[in-house]
């Protein structure tokens, strides 16, 4: 059995990220949430956690934007698949997205790491049916 630790949102919109803070207060979820605005800050958070993090039971929830400067979700995705390996934790990872192109959330479904995709923004009720389902 996992154990969450943390809450990992990667989006580059500051009021997305706020809303989505305010709606895991309000959820069933107690854990820490970091953020970061791109995918690139999303692999160095990842990176710094394993520092932070020594439990192999521990879990990381995360929850990913695909379209972002700097680097995408698409290139998040890559990257996490060269890494994930290395990291000391366990993460459940979804996709949150505002794409209305059926080929996003296709391609998203088909990805070996990609456990969900949801349109945004996220919601308590879906975040309590995550809990049940996947903590």
């Amino acid at each position: 059995m996992y154990k969450l630790d943390t809450i990992l949102l990667i989006d580059d919109d500051f009021t997305t990220n706020y809303l989505h803070k305010k709606i895991i207060s309000k959820s069933e979820i107690d854990s820490a949430v970091e953020v970061a605005n791109n995918g690139k800050e999303g692999i160095d958070k990842l990176v710094a956690l394993n520092e932070t993090i020594q439990d192999k039971n521990a879990l990381v929830l995360l929850f990913l934007d695909l379209n972002m400067p700097i680097m995408d979700g698409w290139h998040f995705l890559e990257v996490f698949e060269e890494i994930k390996s290395t990291l000391n934790y366990k993460i459940n990872l979804f996709i949150v997205s505002s794409s209305i192109n059926p080929d996003d959330e296709e391609r998203a479904k088909n990805n070996l790491h990609v456990l969900d995709y949801f349109p945004k923004p996220l919601t308590v009720d879906r975040l309590n049916k995550l809990k049940a389902n996947y903590i």
